[in-house]
Parts: structure tokens; sequence; C-alpha cells
């Protein structure tokens, strides 16, 4: 009876050890699978954002389109109007020059508000174009645009926002250590099609980190 005790004693020890082992592995086994769901949803988290961000610029255009096309004469002259040689499309008054540096240090604040006073043709384009900058730094990074042209010759549309992802690997020892890359500068050799749409002009002295994104249409 003794020997029956003890070895059942025995047998209770080892099952108890198996359990703890297979315990173990399964929370080993957890932690990769936690950790591996972790890297998936910063990645995830990245294209994401660069998505949401992409998807933004569409927004933009079509609310500037818009804004442009209910005031159209604030856009400069049409190219069948008889004065145009007289007026160039430079008197647009949805233009925006400035470059990166100055775009971001702009309070972008309202002189008229048009939306609770009445204003002049003027007055609304300078007050539309104020509200619109507003939102590319709300839906965007950092973000800023250049506009330039008017009605005679078409819009040309720079949208910019920083882009922390835009980056490369600095040396092949060490694939961790990465720097921001400055996007292509648009020039007359730049290629037709995502090329030119997504180099930033050079005026804009755009900083490494910084993407461009490129729409042109007639108002």
């Amino acid at each position: 009876m003794r020997n029956i005790q003890l070895r059942a004693g025995h047998i209770r020890t080892q099952m108890r050890g198996v359990t703890l082992v297979e315990m173990m592995i399964a929370i080993l086994v957890l932690a990769v699978g936690l950790l591996g769901m972790a890297g998936l949803q910063a990645a995830t988290s990245k294209y994401k954002i660069n998505t949401w961000a992409r998807a933004s610029t569409a927004t933009l255009l079509s609310d500037l389109t818009e804004k442009i096309r209910i005031n159209p004469f604030m856009a400069g002259p049409g190219f069948t109007d008889p004065l145009l040689a007289d007026q160039p499309s430079t008197l647009s008054k949805f233009v925006v020059a400035d470059d990166w540096s100055k775009q971001q240090a702009d309070a972008l604040s309202v002189s008229t508000n048009c939306a609770a006073n009445a204003c002049t043709e003027s007055e609304r384009a300078a007050y539309d174009l104020v509200i619109w900058r507003q939102n590319v730094r709300a839906l965007l990074p950092q973000g800023a645009a250049m506009i330039e042209g008017g009605r005679a010759t078409g819009v040309l549309l720079t949208l910019m926002w920083f882009d922390k992802e835009q980056a490369a690997a600095t040396a092949s020892s060490d694939p961790l250590a990465r720097k921001l890359e400055k996007a292509p500068i648009c020039s007359s050799n730049t290629p037709v099609g995502m090329a030119e749409q997504s180099c930033c002009p050079e005026k804009a002295a755009a900083p490494a980190g910084v993407k461009c994104a490129r729409f042109r249409f007639v108002p």
C-alpha cells in the first residue's frame, strides 16, 4: 500500500511539472504573438496616416475649385478677355507664393469675417483663401500650399505636408539608422506622370521630410 501511495504521489508530481512547462510555453507563444500584433498595428497606423493625408488632398482640391468657381472673376481674367494683355494672371486673388518656412510661421488670421458681414468680391476671395489654408493646416501634418496661375492659364496647386516616414537608411551596417529625404525638385526635365505630380517647386524651399502633391485645373 505504501508503495502504491508513493507511486501515485510521484505521478502527480510529474503531471504538475508537465503542466507548468506547457503554461510557460503558452505564455511565451502569447508574448511573441502580442509583439507581432504591436508591430503590425504600428505599420498599419503609419500607412493609415499616409492614406488619410492623400485622401485629404482630394478634399482640399475640390474645396478650392468650388471657392474659385463661386467667385471666378477674382481668379484673374479669362483667356477670352479682350483686356488679357493688360491684366496678367498675377491679378488673381487666389495666389499663395510664400515658401514652406513662411507659411509655417503665418498666423492665417482673417481680416474681414465674410461669414458674419457683407463683403466685396475681393474681400470674399481673401476670406475664402484664408479659411481654406486653415483647413490645409488642419487636415495635413504641418500642411501648406502654393497656388499659381489663374483663369487664363489654369491654376497650379501644390499641397505640402511633413511625413516623418520619408526616410532612407544611412548605412548598410545599421539598417535602423535613418535620415529624412528631400522630395525631388520640379524642373523642366521632370518627366510627366507621377514624378511631375509628386515633385516640390524649388521656390517652396521644402525641407527634408516634406511630401508634395500637385494638381492643375481650369476654373
